[in-house]
């Protein structure tokens, strides 16, 4: 008689201090989820300044790309297009792009604990896990991490452009901290 097969669990979540971190990119692929019947982008993020409690599992970034079967779609307004556009530092020249433009680049993350099923029911401890709630490309520029960790909305990268974003970066680099 053959011995049954043991059970084999998924990957377990990961569970990090709610914080505001850099982390690199280190994979990212995209696919129809039959489960929530659409497409799907998947960013796998690795943490470069955490230094929290000790954490098993990728910390993933999830991203939609429409709800049509045929083929994934970023519209003008999509978080995956505006992500897109930080990373290549313009906009696109063609329709058609590969996800592979965010391997290897490096992002201000804000990683936040899900402690609520979905029908906003209170999880039980052991059931909390970690999210990505926002993502932004850390520019190729900053001198310094802490220089950038100041991250508090989730607004494009192109208020760095700004008039007042410049005053505020000459403001930071006269007193010292740029």
């Amino acid at each position: 008689m053959n011995p049954q097969p043991s059970i084999v669990l998924s990957e377990p979540f990961p569970l990090l201090d709610p914080g505001q971190y850099v982390a690199t990119c280190t994979e990212a692929s995209y696919a129809w989820a039959r489960q929530w019947k659409k497409w799907i982008a998947r960013l796998v993020l690795e943490p470069v300044n955490y230094g929290g409690r000790p954490y098993s599992g990728r910390l993933c970034k999830f991203l939609g790309l429409g709800k049509n079967p045929e083929r994934p779609f970023a519209g003008p307004h999509s978080d995956f297009r505006k992500l897109f556009v930080e990373v290549n530092g313009a906009q696109p020249t063609r329709t058609d792009v590969g996800i592979e433009i965010f391997e290897g680049h490096t992002f201000e993350i804000v990683v936040e604990t899900v402690m609520k099923d979905r029908n906003e029911k209170r999880r039980s401890p052991e059931h909390w896990y970690s999210v990505v709630r926002a993502m932004h490309l850390l520019p190729a520029n900053s001198s310094t991490l802490g220089t950038y960790l100041t991250l508090t909305t989730d607004q494009h990268s192109n208020t760095l452009n700004t008039p007042q974003a410049e005053k505020e970066t000459r403001a930071r680099v006269s007193k010292g901290f740029g």
